[in-house]
């Protein structure tokens, strides 16, 4: 077993690194987010940190884009963030895209945030405000807003993509099937 500290706190997010310029089939990188408000990018043969990037909030879920080093992340503050893992991590402690934020993104914590896997402009999020919301990372508000939980109170808090639908999952027991 191999391990390494990755964070000062809980780690809420993992993804593998985009492979454009590697030989290989098998990502070289691991993408990381945590309570820390950082993200960081790691050579997994040698578990070495070789980028960390420092937000001003919690990461609570993040995900890749699946052409790109773009990540989306999630945080308690309501607030979709995307970032460019491509930053080099010169002057400072590197950088998000032009702070770009999709806003208002949620009214509660924002709990799953998930690429599609054949549009790399759009993405989707669940939250604890028992809502689903599918973006198009080129404007700041939603193309579609649902309720993915039927009872007040009730928290929205995984998502994946299927084919042609949006699948939901909460804490009232129950997967919700959303045609795109």
């Amino acid at each position: 077993i191999q391990s390494v500290r990755a964070h000062s706190s809980n780690i809420s997010g993992l993804a593998w690194g985009y492979n454009s310029s590697s030989s290989s089939s098998l990502p070289s990188t691991l993408l990381t987010g945590s309570w820390d408000h950082g993200l960081k990018v790691y050579d997994v043969s040698r578990m070495d940190c070789i980028l960390a990037l420092n937000g001003s909030r919690v990461v609570t879920s993040l995900s890749r884009c699946s052409n790109s080093d773009v990540v989306a992340t999630g945080s308690p503050d309501c607030t979709v963030r995307l970032w460019d893992m491509r930053t080099n991590g010169e002057g400072g402690s590197g950088s998000q895209i032009a702070d770009k934020t999709l806003r208002q993104s949620h009214k509660s914590w924002v709990s799953a945030i998930q690429w599609s896997p054949t549009d790399p402009f759009v993405l989707a999020t669940t939250s604890h405000d028992g809502t689903l919301k599918v973006w198009d990372i080129r404007s700041s508000l939603p193309l579609h807003t649902v309720k993915a939980t039927d009872n007040k109170g009730d928290k929205s808090l995984c998502l994946a993509f299927g084919d042609g639908f949006i699948y939901s999952g909460g804490s009232d027991c129950v997967v919700k099937k959303f045609a795109l």
